[in-house]
C-alpha cells in the first residue's frame, strides 16, 4: 500500500513537470514569435526615424515607440531564458551598469511600501556574464524579498570586489581562491525559520 502510495505520489510529480515542460515551451514559441514582431517594428522605426528632423515632434514620438519596443525586446530575453529557450551571451559587464539600469523596472514590481537602495561600490572589476542572465537572478531575489515584507520594508541591492581566501575556498566547493565581484540583495523581512 506504501509502494501505490509512493507510485502515486511520483506520478502525480510527473504529471506536474510535464505541465511545466508545456508551459515552458509554449511561453518560449510565444516569446520567439513576439521576438520577430518586435526586430520588425523597432527596424521600421528607426528607418522613419532617420528621414525625420531629430528636433520634430514626430522624431520625439517615434523615440518613445523604439524605447518602447527595446524595454519589450528585453522582456522577450527573460522569457526565453525562463523557458530555456535562449542562447546565452556571456560579454564582459559592468555590474553596476546592469543593477543600475534595471532598478527602475524593480522599483515599479515592488511597489511604493517597499524602499529600494543600491550600495553599489566604486571601481568594481568587470564580470564575464550574460545580462539578461544576471538580471533574473536579481529579479528572482527581489520578488522573494518582496513576499518576504508583506508590509513594506527595504530592499538593498549591493556590489563590491572582495578577496576570497583559500580558507574560503576550502568551504565552499568550486570556489577559485582570489579576487571576485559580490553582489548580494538583502531586505528587512521576516527571514526564513529553522
Amino acid at each position: 500500500k506504501d509502494a501505490e502510495e509512493a507510485l502515486k505520489r511520483t506520478e502525480a510529480l510527473l504529471y506536474q513537470a510535464q505541465k511545466l515542460e508545456s508551459i515552458g515551451s509554449l511561453a518560449g514559441g510565444i516569446a520567439h514569435d513576439m521576438n520577430n514582431v518586435l526586430a520588425a517594428v523597432c527596424g521600421f522605426t528607426e528607418m522613419v526615424m532617420s528621414d525625420l528632423d531629430p528636433k520634430s515632434a514626430h522624431h520625439r514620438d517615434l523615440s518613445n515607440v523604439l524605447t518602447a519596443g527595446n524595454h519589450g525586446a528585453k522582456l522577450i530575453s527573460q522569457i526565453l531564458a525562463f523557458s530555456r529557450k535562449q542562447i546565452l551571451r556571456p560579454e564582459v559587464l559592468d555590474l553596476n551598469e546592469v543593477v543600475h539600469n534595471f532598478t527602475a523596472m524593480i522599483r515599479r514590481l515592488l511597489g511604493e511600501s517597499v524602499e529600494t537602495t543600491n550600495a553599489l561600490g566604486s571601481q568594481i572589476h568587470p564580470v564575464y556574464a550574460d545580462a539578461v542572465q544576471i538580471e533574473q537572478v536579481i529579479l528572482n531575489l527581489v520578488i522573494n524579498a518582496r513576499d518576504a515584507m508583506p508590509g513594506g520594508g527595504t530592499l538593498t541591492i549591493e556590489t563590491s570586489n572582495v578577496d576570497l581566501d583559500v580558507c574560503y575556498a576550502r568551504h565552499h566547493p568550486n570556489v577559485v581562491p582570489g579576487p571576485h565581484v559580490m553582489l548580494a540583495v538583502s531586505d528587512t523581512g521576516s527571514g526564513m525559520d529553522a
